[in-house]
């Protein structure tokens, strides 16, 4: 066996090792100790109420679109939302 012979199997044995390190690390089968957290009731809760209220607001815009005078609807709750 020359030099170059015995380093190409060093090697190789080397990048055999790593590579049965990282199946074995990142495969499926490693038991991992996380745990998801707790559902989130509150956050849940506040998404349902802001996203009706988004409904409601959309409703009364279209609304203020097909009126007589929309122009004059925007600007009126424009003004009172930003009192």
């Amino acid at each position: 066996m020359t030099m170059t012979d015995s380093l190409t199997l060093i090697i190789v044995g080397i990048l055999a090792a790593a590579a049965a390190f990282f199946k074995l690390r990142f495969s499926g089968k490693y038991e991992s100790n996380y745990t998801k957290p707790p559902k989130n009731k509150t956050a849940k809760v506040a998404r349902e109420i802001s996203d009706k209220e988004f409904q409601e607001n959309l409703k009364a815009i279209k609304e203020d679109l097909e009126g007589e005078s929309p122009a004059d609807d925007l600007a009126s709750r424009g003004n009172t939302r930003r009192r």
